[in-house]
């Protein structure tokens, strides 16, 4: 809230980042930066999508008019990795699908922060070997559930016609601008689509029970067996896995199986050790019995990665203007709003031992039900990056 200015109190909003504390790159962007090497990592990410099968295109002539109008935007974001390598990463906009799709069809089994780290905890005390490892592409392994079409623009509709000119180049269209357009189907799954975790979920969680692994009942994230006497036991949040057994053999054989279900393209991104990276968090297994969890090094990342805005220290997540309230904003339509977080926490352990012990954390809660959420939103995360320093 600024000083009083002529008998009225000013509130100053922040700007609202489209990727608050990610420094990724649309298409545009990122080619001005990256160059070729862009150009490269987009036409390596749309070779997948091709190469699987995942998409066919369709004339535009014989789509109907709700096809087109449903027809998700294929987006795709570049950002350089810490190797100096440029990773481009495509995802379908499935915003649109939230229209006519409820929550209960397409919500999938989500692990616990809880339920990860006592499955660590035990890990520790047993002695277990414990590998985790991440299924690139994952998606792509599951046929699309139902007709969904996507539309691809400009660079992109061009980059991918290059795959196979042949295949694409008949199906292109151009908007009233001249920007060249290309329909498709997708046929297998794709990441942002609504109903993507939930059919890799059934995916994995199948095929650990046809090799002979019960889905915990509470815990369908979960999947257990006994191999030489001992558990060995499969986590998982999407597509990635944590795997631990008492005998190191267990682990690199299953580790083997899963290769050759989902690693025939691409191979399996995986971590050994006392120390593992998993889910933005440093897992340390190096005291005998114990398991610490560490976010220091993603926490400092992000705040290196924060917008310029963001800059500054704050005793507190909470900003100047969060119990304001906006009479004059419409308020959201009941459909709608079952979709946004009213109580949505960003939470950020600092470090934490097995039995739950806590350096220190930040959070911050958002409420609200009006269409200026994003607002305050953004000004939470304004305020938890700078009580995070």
């Amino acid at each position: 809230m600024n000083p009083e200015t002529n008998g009225q109190y000013l509130t100053i909003y922040p700007k609202v980042h489209a990727h608050v504390l990610l420094t990724q790159m649309n298409v545009k962007q990122g080619l001005s930066t990256f160059g070729d090497k862009g150009s490269e990592a987009i036409s390596k990410e749309l070779k997948q999508l091709h190469d699987k099968k995942a998409i066919v295109p369709v004339q535009r002539s014989d789509m109907t008019t709700e096809e087109k109008r449903k027809a998700l935007r294929y987006l795709m974001f570049l950002k350089e990795k810490g190797d100096g390598t440029i990773k481009a990463r495509g995802c379908a906009d499935g915003r649109p699908q939230r229209e006519y799709t409820r929550k209960e069809e397409v919500s999938s089994p989500t692990m616990s922060l809880e339920a990860m780290m006592l499955s660590c905890a035990i890990d520790a005390k047993e002695g277990r070997y414990v590998i985790v490892m991440d299924i690139p592409g994952a998606f792509v392994h599951v046929y699309m559930d139902g007709e969904v079409h996507m539309v691809l623009e400009g660079t992109i509709a061009e980059l991918i016609v290059k795959l196979d000119p042949s295949l694409y180049r008949k199906y292109v269209w151009h908007s009233q601008k001249g920007k060249p357009m290309l329909y498709v189907q997708l046929k297998k799954a794709l990441y942002r689509t609504l109903q993507a975790a939930l059919l890799f979920w059934k995916l994995l969680s199948t095929t650990l029970q046809e090799w002979g692994f019960t889905i915990n009942r509470n815990d369908q994230f979960c999947a257990n067996k006994i191999i030489n006497g001992k558990q060995c036991t499969i986590i998982w949040h999407v597509d990635d896995l944590k795997i631990s057994h008492v005998d190191k053999k267990v682990v690199e054989d299953m580790l083997k199986q899963l290769t050759t279900k989902f690693g025939q393209d691409a191979p399996l991104t995986t971590c050994r050790g006392k120390i593992l990276d998993y889910l933005g968090m440093k897992i340390d297994y190096r005291r005998k019995g114990k398991v610490t969890f560490s976010r220091e090094n993603y926490i400092k990342q992000m705040l290196e990665e924060a917008p310029y805005d963001m800059v500054g220290v704050a005793k507190t997540p909470a900003t100047c203007h969060i119990f304001n309230v906006n009479d004059g904003a419409r308020k959201l339509e009941e459909k709608k709003a079952q979709f946004l977080p009213h109580g949505g926490k960003v939470v950020i352990p600092m470090s934490q031992d097995a039995a739950g012990h806590s350096d220190g954390c930040c959070f911050s809660e958002v409420h609200s039900s009006v269409l200026d959420k994003s607002t305050k939103a953004h000004g939470a995360a304004h305020g938890a990056a700078k009580e995070a320093k």
